[in-house]
């Protein structure tokens, strides 16, 4: 299953080599239209027509991680974050550092070590370290070189009976939804965008809407699911299995309202579920888009997604379904 190499490859931010090689291998299966720009985005152009509108269907492919930054004297790792991982997450997780994939484990002073205030405080990248079974500093230095990037040591599954979990799900599962629709053949002008650095301010996306500089936008990504223990009802907007959320506001910025409104017209017409959700809080994709090209309409189809800034996310079959569902009729009308 293309997802599950997907969700296996390692690729944080500025590191997405293996994972683009995953995506360019399926792509090279079935078109040649295949464009990797100056900053590693993956383009794939089908049905180019100078008369009709560009459309851009975009999902960043790089995932969390982290980078090391310096060697303790006991041959543990100084790190820090890529991306906005959930530090209180990161104590006795796994990790693969760097393309030799060499094993870690992040480490934290033991509990019944730490005072009333360690044990209170948020944690830090400072109060933590990796641990590569290295016993000096020396030692370490040779396994490791400062600079090499490290991800978490997740492998993809299926979880109950409607569910799949997996590192870098929140990310990876908008390029599998990408990868499906450019199989289909669409009457409109389509550019697929597998793009890179989304989890650092949305890098990757500013030069590919800039050289395609499309007519529409999609933006393909995930969203926090927000029915978790503990949460208050009238915060459970977003729901896994629910279908996809199509949202009309993005922090500062709007989404295009007809081209939102069509995309709920059409999940309705066909009997898809979906969800909708006045503002994501963040602009994502969306200012990218909006800075890098002038009068484009943008719209968002975002998946639910529980635990996205975390070392293992959790997504629904039937929500990744009607998400691809909607997209392909709705692309097919244009």
């Amino acid at each position: 299953m293309f997802l599950e190499k997907l969700c296996n490859s390692m690729g944080p931010s500025g590191y997405e080599n293996e994972t683009r090689k995953v995506i360019l291998d399926e792509l090279g299966m079935f078109t040649k239209d295949i464009n990797v720009d100056r900053m590693g985005n993956v383009v794939v152009h089908k049905n180019s027509s100078s008369n009709s509108p560009k459309v851009m269907v975009a999902s960043h492919m790089d995932e969390l991680g982290l980078i090391i930054t310096g060697y303790n004297e006991d041959g543990t790792l100084k790190f820090s974050t890529i991306g906005e991982v959930d530090k209180n997450s990161l104590p006795c997780k796994t990790i693969l550092i760097g393309d030799e994939k060499i094993s870690g484990i992040i480490g934290i002073k033991p509990i019944h070590l730490q005072n009333k205030k360690e044990v209170n405080k948020s944690l830090s990248c400072e109060n933590m370290c990796i641990d590569i079974g290295a016993f000096s500093k020396k030692e370490c230095s040779k396994i490791v070189s400062l600079g090499d990037f490290a991800v978490f040591d997740n492998h993809f599954c299926y979880f109950g009976d409607d569910f799949i979990e997996g590192k870098a799900l929140d990310s990876r599962i908008g390029c599998s939804i990408l990868m499906e629709l450019l199989k289909q053949d669409f009457k409109c002008n389509l550019y697929g965008v597998f793009s890179v650095q989304g989890n650092i301010e949305q890098r990757g996306i500013y030069g590919a809407a800039y050289n395609i500089d499309p007519d529409v936008t999609i933006i393909l990504d995930a969203i926090n699911s927000m029915d978790i223990l503990e949460t208050p009802g009238y915060l459970r907007t977003i729901q896994l299995t629910g279908g996809p959320i199509i949202p009309f506001k993005g922090g500062e910025s709007i989404f295009d309202k007809d081209i939102g409104e069509s995309i709920r017209n059409e999940a309705i017409n066909k009997g898809i579920p979906y969800q909708k959700v006045g503002d994501t809080q963040r602009e994502g994709e969306l200012k990218a888009v909006r800075i890098s090209v002038n009068d484009c309409k943008i719209a968002a189809v975002l998946m639910p997604c529980r635990y996205m800034n975390c070392n293992i996310s959790l997504c629904s079959k039937a929500d990744y379904q009607n998400t691809l569902e909607l997209l392909k009729n709705y692309l097919k009308e244009l």
